[in-house]
């Protein structure tokens, strides 16, 4: 037999509303038995408890709540089966069954679907401070987009649950177009999950992971191809993660924002076949390294060996395809304990051996370990302008011999600090070992004169003699000015340092790299061209011929004490790997 809902049942479902009288007058019909009496207490106890659906009908009762589908009366808890449809018992004021769909709080009701806030509550529709609606009811309610997730009052929903947003899964991501949670991939094309930008950077052990490229948002260097910037922007190479230095080449000085200026770090194909890389583009990079570059290296060296600029060790475990292990001994391995003998004369004078020098990074920028060539020194001291570009703080310029630097100018009264101006320019001082070592560790190699030539189309004679290719351009329009008397007139002079005590300084004439616009090489009309490969800084090469490394290093083109290196004194150390110059710098070429 089937069970359907006596009168007094009923009658204590709508005791609160008044409605006894209107439904005593039911035909009792007796209940059948359930399977167990654990069953037939659930199924007859006036409470919806268990499985059921609304007040002791369906579920895993016989007897059926109103709106289910019917054959015969005694199916229905009301006992009316309307057509094929269980009808509501006698007077149910609202809710299924009734003219009027849903109940106000309050109201009495059969099934939560009876009441506007989808809660029946013990036979009345209520979100009662005893039992409101949450994300552990088993319902979807309360804004949710899932039974208990989504939304703003419960959990994220996990992979498969229905969604409105992302926010409403825990993998982030909610397809507009599935409004189902699923699992984020790197090839999705949403910024989703881990992902730093779209479909790239995050989580490193995600499934299927991927580095993002230049230009794109990170939070770690291992979100990178390269590495990640100051601005939390991917670049192509660790050196050009700070501003100063890093992203601030091209046309325009630094007090004008709107003047162009971009990565120095940008390199361009050379078209050039280089034997030692078969299978590799030749890339050489657009502009000089500048003093913030090698700053970038010194710092990260210095990160990861606890404090100590340890250059040394750095490169004696990551040692590149072109290096002499002997040149090691002139790379800094502390701030300035690091006392060597060098090999050759540093003073090129009567100075008697042993020729003493500190390669600590206090010294390696300033005269420590200076082959001296005449010309523009390294230190800038009361009788003598000097030019280097690494900024060092007063007490190791004094502990060096020279003076302190001066905040600059612009020439109408307007002051920015030294540092961050001489960190933009050109890097000189700089030994041919340590430009080597940080080329290595920028992601290249230091360029070689074989490279430089082929750019500029420079006679296969050339070597290190002064001068440059056909398509450089006239030496009158680049930054060359000598201090040997050649009568060139000076290109470039920015900023200017004055104080009421002359400071010596002449790094004003070494210009950051790509402002003087005209000093450019192209291979082709049109192309995007190299900067300042003519004049500016002579730059330091690894002299190679063909595959094969001569063991010097070479110094190419002009700049502004040409005259000095090659025409006077000293000509055969510029390729000692201890060489350095006020007026040599460099730049890194890559195989990609």
């Amino acid at each position: 037999m089937v069970r359907v809902k006596t009168a007094g049942h009923l009658g204590r479902m709508y005791a609160r509303a008044g409605l006894i009288a209107l439904v005593v007058g039911l035909v009792s019909v007796s209940a059948c038995s359930s399977s167990s009496s654990a069953d037939e207490a659930s199924c007859t106890n006036g409470i919806k408890d268990g499985d059921e659906v609304g007040v002791d009908c369906d579920g895993s009762c016989a007897t059926k709540c109103t709106g289910a589908v019917c054959v015969d009366n005694s199916e229905c808890a009301s006992a009316k089966c309307d057509g094929t449809t269980c009808a509501a018992p006698a007077g149910k004021p609202c809710g299924v069954g009734t003219t009027v769909a849903q109940c106000d709080n309050g109201q009495p009701c059969e099934l939560d679907k009876d009441c506007k806030a989808l809660t029946c509550d013990n036979g009345t529709c209520a979100v009662t401070p005893e039992s409101p609606p949450g994300p552990a009811d088993g319902k979807k309610n309360n804004g949710e987009t899932d039974v208990d997730c989504g939304g703003a009052n419960a959990p994220k929903c996990a992979d498969g649950k229905a969604c409105a947003s992302d926010a409403d899964c825990t993998t982030g991501y909610c397809p507009p177009d599935k409004k189902v949670c699923i699992a984020p991939t790197y090839e999705d094309k949403v910024k989703n999950g881990t992902e730093t930008d779209v479909d790239c950077g995050g989580n490193t052990k995600a499934t299927g992971f991927k580095t993002c490229a230049e230009g794109k948002v990170c939070a770690a260097d291992t979100d990178c191809n390269g590495a990640c910037n100051y601005e939390k922007k991917c670049v192509d190479s660790p050196s050009c993660k700070p501003h100063n230095g890093g992203d601030t080449c091209g046309a325009g000085e630094l007090l004008n924002a709107t003047d162009k200026r971009e990565s120095c770090c940008k390199t361009l194909p050379t078209g050039f076949n280089d034997p030692g890389n078969a299978g590799k583009k030749v890339y050489l990079d657009k502009y000089e390294i500048t003093a913030g570059r090698i700053r970038a290296f010194i710092e990260d060296i210095t990160a990861k060996n606890g404090g100590k600029p340890n250059v040394k060790g750095w490169i004696a475990a990551n040692r590149p395809k072109i290096w002499n292990q002997a040149w090691e001994t002139f790379l800094p391995t502390d701030v300035e304990q690091d006392t060597i003998v060098v090999p050759h004369n540093p003073s090129n004078n009567t100075e008697q051996p042993p020729w003493n020098r500190n390669t600590g990074t206090n010294f390696q920028f300033n005269a420590q370990l200076y082959v001296y060539v005449h010309g523009h020194n390294c230190i800038n001291s009361a009788g003598s302008y000097g030019f280097p570009t690494f900024w060092l703080p007063d007490a190791v310029m004094t502990k060096n011999g020279g003076l302190p630097r001066r905040d600059a100018f612009d020439g109408n009264g307007t002051k920015f600090l030294a540092k961050d101006y001489l960190d933009v320019k050109s890097a000189g001082c700089v030994t041919n070992a340590m430009l080597a070592a940080f080329c290595h560790w920028d992601g290249g190699q230091l360029a070689t004169d074989e490279v430089l030539d082929f750019v500029t189309s420079a006679p296969a004679n050339l070597g290190n003699n002064q001068g440059c290719g056909t398509r450089c351009a006239p030496l009158a329009s680049v930054n060359a000015t000598s201090d040997s008397g050649s009568g060139t007139s000076p290109v470039y002079n920015f900023p200017y340092f004055a104080d009421p005590q002359p400071t010596h300084e002449g790094t004003a004439r070494i210009a950051a790299p790509g402002r003087v616009v005209a000093d450019v090489v192209r291979i082709n009309a049109g192309d995007e061209p190299w900067m300042d490969l003519h004049g500016n800084m002579e730059e330091a090469v690894l002299d190679v011929t063909g595959a094969t490394f001569t063991g010097n290093f070479g110094l190419k083109y002009r700049g502004i004490g040409y005259n000095s290196s090659r025409a006077l004194t000293n000509p055969t150390s510029l390729k000692y790997p201890e060489y350095k110059a006020a007026y040599t710098g460099g730049r890194c070429m890559r195989f990609k």
